[in-house]
Formats: C-alpha cells, sequence, structure tokens
C-alpha cells in the first residue's frame, strides 16, 4: 500500500503577534505620513510671532500728570480726565532732565492739545492722532525729539 502522508495540523493556541506588528507598522506609517501633511501645507498659514520682536520700550518714562479739561465744543458739559506719561529718548542721558526742568511747558502742551480737540477725536479710534499730537506738540517746544512716545494711562471722558 501506499503510504499517505498524513499532515498534521496545529492549532495555535495563543496570540499572533505578526498582527500586532503589521497594525503597529501602519500606525506609524499614518502618523508619519500626517505629520509630514501638517507640516507642509498648515505651517506656512501659521503666523511666527518670533520672526519679528519689536522693541516696545527704548528709553525712560517720566510721568506728566493728571488733566482735567472740558471737552471742546460741547458747551461745558463735557469734561476729560487723563493721566499721560511719555517715553524719554534713551541715547540722551540729559533728556529727562531737561524735561523736568521744562515741565511746566510740557504740561501747558498736553493741557493745550487735549482742549482743542473734540468728542469725535477722543474716540479711542483716535488715540493714535491724539499721542502723535502730543508728541509733536512738545517735541517743538522743547526742540528736538526728546519725546519717543505718549502714554495714557487713565483716560475717562464724561
Amino acid at each position: 500500500m501506499a503510504e499517505e502522508k498524513v499532515t498534521e495540523v496545529k492549532e495555535k493556541k495563543g496570540f499572533d503577534f505578526r498582527i500586532l506588528l503589521v497594525g503597529l507598522l501602519l500606525f506609524l506609517v499614518a502618523m508619519g505620513s500626517s505629520y509630514l501633511v501638517m507640516k507642509s501645507l498648515i505651517a506656512p498659514l501659521v503666523p511666527e510671532s518670533k520672526k519679528e520682536q519689536v522693541q516696545l520700550l527704548s528709553g525712560n518714562l517720566m510721568e506728566i500728570g493728571e488733566f482735567t479739561t472740558n471737552v471742546n465744543a460741547t458747551g461745558g458739559t463735557r469734561f476729560l480726565k487723563v493721566s499721560v506719561t511719555v517715553e524719554v529718548i534713551a541715547d540722551d542721558k540729559k533728556a529727562a532732565e531737561k524735561l523736568t526742568k521744562l515741565m511746566p511747558i510740557i504740561k501747558d502742551s498736553v493741557l493745550g492739545v487735549l482742549t482743542t480737540q473734540s468728542v469725535a477725536d477722543l474716540d479711542p479710534r483716535n488715540h493714535g492722532h491724539l499721542k502723535a499730537a502730543i508728541k509733536e506738540d512738545i517735541n517743538t517746544k522743547v526742540g528736538g525729539n526728546l519725546v519717543t512716545n505718549v502714554y495714557f494711562t487713565d483716560f475717562i471722558m464724561q
């Protein structure tokens, strides 16, 4: 008789690690490709804040004082209370001393600019123009460009 080959099929008991390895490999490929897509497509759209660093404070701060005045063209029914601080250039060491000596002229300059403003000029959207006008007037009266910025630390209009 012919010999019959009997193959025995062994049933494996336990977990097949090949399935785990294939799953892990697919997971790593998916994560790597999603990382590359995000980096190449989305990253250029996100602005980088560290590229352009603006130096906000370049000099010394001097508090000018608090001013209370009537608002122009309201018939004395509205008033403005504002505290002003200016930034003096850092290059000139004697600029702070010069501004301290000329403080009455500076206060008059700030008050003069504030009293000529209308309600529309004192709107928060126009604070940049108001600051520029104060800075220009102070620099004109004291001579030179000693004041670089004007800051409002308190601004109340009623």
